[in-house]
């Protein structure tokens, strides 16, 4: 795949919470982000105030980096966002613990995400990519850096960020998730350009992706648009265009997923778009 080929998002990074729901509230965002109960209720409100067949969680991608220790600033207008990195010398990477999905923040999402599907919802759990996860919880510069001047400390960090994402996505899948959409925003190539992607980034998302691939039971993985055709380009995947019935785009993912069940990754586009015709497209691992 050519390199102007690379998925182009127009959809929104985020989506702003309505006022008008959390005034339902009698808290702050930070602490409805820590109650699984709220945020089940948080999110089957979003879904009706947008007219949406799905459940979404959680509200942003700052969980995995908050459950490596970052700290987060709660904005329900403008996004939570890192507000101080888990991680300040590159030597601290050595400490670095994998993900205990039984604590803090992550836990609650995965138990909101259980009493979503108890109360017979539809739900969509959000994944942040290694890349993303790694410039959240140290600063881009200095990852980078790591990258360059100390590999195998990368590969240290990068593999306990794997370790603890296919745990997260695999909790998900026994907690009844239906799709799982993965995204890893600064990890694209049209980010890190194609040697850096291949080496690095493309390679622990192949990782991820490879040691979840039949063990998903029932969830699909929809692949961000620039991530599927990033894969694509350096030849980690291969692609079918597969026709579905379906009135919008999550009623195609659903539709498929009864009809092939042998399709576990799609990709090629972005879930907030809409989809003007009713192809969807597979994705198989190399």
């Amino acid at each position: 795949m050519e390199d102007n080929k690379i998925f182009r998002c127009g959809g929104n990074e985020g989506e702003s919470i309505p006022e008008s729901i959390l005034e339902n509230f009698n808290m702050s965002f930070e602490e409805i982000n820590h109650s699984a109960a709220n945020m089940a209720m948080l999110s089957k409100q979003f879904k009706e105030n947008k007219n949406s067949e799905y459940c979404i969680l959680p509200f942003c991608s700052t969980v995995e980096a908050e459950s490596f220790g970052s700290k987060v600033i709660y904005n329900p207008m403008l996004g939570n966002r890192i507000e101080k990195y888990a991680i300040d010398e590159t030597s601290q990477v050595d400490e670095l613990a994998r993900i205990d999905l039984s604590k803090g923040r992550i836990a609650e999402v995965l138990e909101a995400l259980k009493l979503l599907k108890e109360k017979g919802e539809k739900v969509t759990l959000n994944v942040t990519g290694p890349i993303s996860i790694a410039t959240s919880i140290m600063d881009s510069h200095k990852f980078y850096k790591l990258i360059r001047r100390d590999a195998e400390r990368a590969d240290k960090l990068l593999k306990t960020i794997e370790d603890s994402v296919v745990d997260y996505i695999l909790e998900g899948v026994k907690r009844g998730v239906d799709i799982i959409s993965y995204a890893d925003p600064t990890g694209g190539i049209d980010i890190l350009g194609p040697r850096v992607y291949k080496e690095v980034s493309g390679k622990s998302t192949y990782n991820i992706l490879k040691r979840v691939e039949g063990q998903l039971d029932q969830a699909i993985i929809h692949l961000c648009g620039k991530t599927s055709t990033s894969l694509e380009s350096i030849g980690l995947l291969e692609t079918e265009r597969i026709q579905v019935e379906g009135k919008n785009y999550f009623e195609m993912i659903r539709n498929v997923k009864k009809d092939r069940g042998d399709v576990s990754f799609l990709g090629h586009w972005c879930m907030k778009n809409q989809k003007k015709n009713n192809i969807v497209v597979s994705c198989m691992l190399v």
